[in-house]
């Protein structure tokens, strides 16, 4: 009979979304392992919420980020709650963090561990336990036994080369054995000042890292008892703080004769820095160690933006070095910029589309993608934008569970004039197709998405390329009025990836052997 504490660790989603790793609550199981603690998880990209099993547990752990993810996890909350009132929900994850007494204010929310919960987690566990005062737990919110909130002292942030890369993936069922790529975690947190990124409050601007040799250890030890070929390190904010120790990393996974495959994000400015230290050998290591492509943030081509509003700490000129780098060197890699920024204008949009023309001129390596700026709680534009405008964010964490992070209607960017903000929203619509490429045939079509990695990203049928022309010629005739073919085929790609999505995780996942399951999922490009 196990009579150890029990912990339920809960992953918002849902099965169309699909199945994602989550590396923050298998850190945490760890932790709670090492205590000799009970963990089950329930990810709901893959599971059900009639697979929640309802026990006295001494606390329930649901970790969420800004949106969607918060109505989910408040359902589940409000079943367990349902069924024992008693059991402390606790949440984690960037958006309670952030907010952690706003949170607090809801009925179904006991505890909010802030920030990294790796060490929390176990304290609180053991305070939880042995019915200990709560207010010396560094690293916690809570309400106390009269109600009121109580924000604890913060914690030190954790060295990194002291997580144990063991993790208990076998919590996740049998995901992990039907997994050829799973996500490599290096580093947390990043020294740059981003005005919409969650990193500046959450990581107070600290960057940690594993040492070179523990990440090859790391490598080496997926490889080996996962069978694992392809690493995911777009997990983390950014790779390539600290060049020599990337250079370091794949030249052993060179020298090592590891026959990998490997993306992540990476700055403008810190890959022009790197080959400016280390020279071309730099990109030479990086392209034969197996980079499949590598994710930049361009943002704006402006820049007096980047500079005053973004703070983005790059320059335009570092853009360009940096794309004729991966361009000599065969590397694929993927820009995203946004639109909607305050204060910006015309002139502004200009400078980006200028920008987008340079770097995909002759370039068939390179995957473009435009967004429209969505203000995150806890970053200084989200703060400038509510100190400037009339802007009224939602004020309560249910209404954050309805803030669409993605594909908000361009109503809501009360920073511009409408007319200004639905031109910006429809140009965003532009990147679902390669508007920044003349094709003089559909094989050069297909072969552009073969070569710059984006078979997953861009429809590849006749259909996408005949609507791939008339998306070229709007954006090279700066018309983005009525775009009627954009949405409807948009909404015909949506429902085909909602549907492919199902029967990749509903279907093929639970029913298929590994082999079978791996075939299938690569023909349906999820």
């Amino acid at each position: 009979m196990n009579n150890k504490p029990k912990v339920l660790l809960v992953y918002p989603g849902n099965k169309l979304r699909g199945f994602a790793f989550p590396m923050g609550i298998l850190y945490i199981a760890k932790s709670l392992l090492n205590i000799n603690i009970d963990v089950s998880i329930i990810h709901l990209g893959i599971d059900s919420i009639k697979d929640i099993k309802f026990e006295n547990y001494l606390f329930v752990g649901i970790s969420m980020l800004t949106g969607k993810t918060i109505s989910e996890g408040l359902y589940v909350a409000k079943l367990i709650k349902n069924y024992n009132k008693k059991i402390p929900v606790v949440l984690g994850g960037v958006h309670p963090s952030l907010l952690p007494e706003e949170s607090l204010k809801n009925e179904l929310v006991d505890i909010v561990v802030i920030g990294e919960g790796d060490e929390t987690v176990k304290e609180l566990a053991d305070g939880l336990l042995n019915n200990q005062d709560l207010s010396k737990i560094k690293g916690i919110a809570y309400k106390d036994n009269n109600g009121k909130i109580v924000i604890n002292a913060a914690r030190d942030l954790i060295d990194m080369n002291k997580l144990d890369f063991d993790l208990p993936y076998y919590l996740l069922g049998k995901n992990i054995s039907l997994s050829y790529e799973l996500p490599l975690h290096t580093s947390r947190g990043c020294p740059y000042r981003c005005g919409f990124c969650y990193s500046t409050a959450f990581h107070k601007r600290k960057y940690r890292f594993k040492d070179a040799e523990r990440v090859v250890d790391e490598i080496e030890f997926l490889y080996n008892k996962y069978n694992i070929r392809s690493f995911d390190i777009a997990y983390e904010d950014e790779l390539f703080i600290d060049p020599v120790r990337v250079y370091n990393i794949f030249s052993s996974v060179l020298k090592k004769n590891l026959k990998i495959r490997w993306s992540a994000f990476c700055r403008f400015n810190t890959f022009d820095n790197a080959v400016n230290k280390i020279g071309a050998d730099f990109v030479d290591v990086i392209s034969k160690s197996g980079c499949e492509y590598l994710s930049f943030g361009a943002e704006s081509g402006s820049q007096r933006l980047l500079d005053e509003i973004i703070k983005k700490d790059i320059k335009i000129d570092q853009i360009y070095r940096t794309i004729d780098w991966l361009k000599n060197y065969k590397i694929p890699h993927r820009v995203t910029f946004v639109f909607g920024f305050p204060t910006e204008t015309k002139n502004d949009l200009n400078s980006t589309f200028e920008v987008i023309d340079k770097i995909s001129y002759n370039n068939n390596l390179i995957i473009i993608g435009l967004f429209m700026l969505r203000p995150f709680p806890g970053t200084s534009l989200f703060d400038f934008i509510k100190k400037n405008y009339v802007y009224n964010p939602p004020s309560s964490l249910e209404e954050w569970g309805n803030y669409k992070m993605l594909f908000a209607s361009y109503k809501e960017v009360v920073w511009h004039p409408q007319k200004y903000s639905k031109m910006c929203y429809n140009i965003t619509l532009l990147s679902n197709h390669i508007f920044h490429q003349d094709f003089k045939s559909y094989k050069d079509y297909k072969k552009f998405i073969y070569s710059s990695n984006s078979t997953g990203v861009y429809p590849i049928g006749y259909t996408g390329y005949l609507i791939n022309k008339i998306q070229r010629y709007r954006y090279k005739k700066r018309f983005f009025n009525f775009m009627l073919e954009t949405v409807l085929f948009g909404k015909l790609i949506a429902i085909k990836s909602s549907v492919k999505g199902f029967i990749v995780n509903c279907i093929l996942r639970k029913y298929l052997s590994q082999k079978t399951y791996q075939k299938l999922k690569n023909w349906y490009g999820k």
